[in-house]
């Protein structure tokens, strides 16, 4: 599962999507994480590293011809810190995307 290549993680660690502090929001606090990858020719499925620990929402955008063929989704959940995707092979040229992960953040 190594076809997603070329990911450029635009955030070093999640960043806090609403509320200044924890007694601003109820519920558990959003964290979100966003960048760019490409999916490889033949590729159909691939991870995507995350260190949200739990997914509420993913936004994958088509950057490219190739990335509309491809149809990616994801069922948003994650296993060693990746978040698996599946497609349909995009073809010859690759399909680039850009990503936006909202989750949550476990701590111990």
């Amino acid at each position: 599962m190594a076809d997603i290549g070329t990911i450029q993680k635009m955030v070093n660690k999640p960043l806090r999507l609403m509320g200044m502090k924890s007694t601003d929001v109820e519920g558990q606090v959003l964290y979100f994480e966003y960048g760019t990858f490409t999916i490889a020719d033949n590729a159909t499925t691939g991870t995507l590293p995350t260190d949200l620990t739990n997914i509420i929402a993913a936004i994958f955008t088509p950057q490219g011809a190739g990335s509309i063929t491809a149809a990616i989704h994801s069922t948003l959940v994650i296993a060693s810190g990746k978040i698996t995707i599946a497609s349909t092979d995009p073809g010859a040229s690759g399909a680039p995307f850009a990503y936006f992960l909202i989750g949550t953040v476990e701590t111990l």
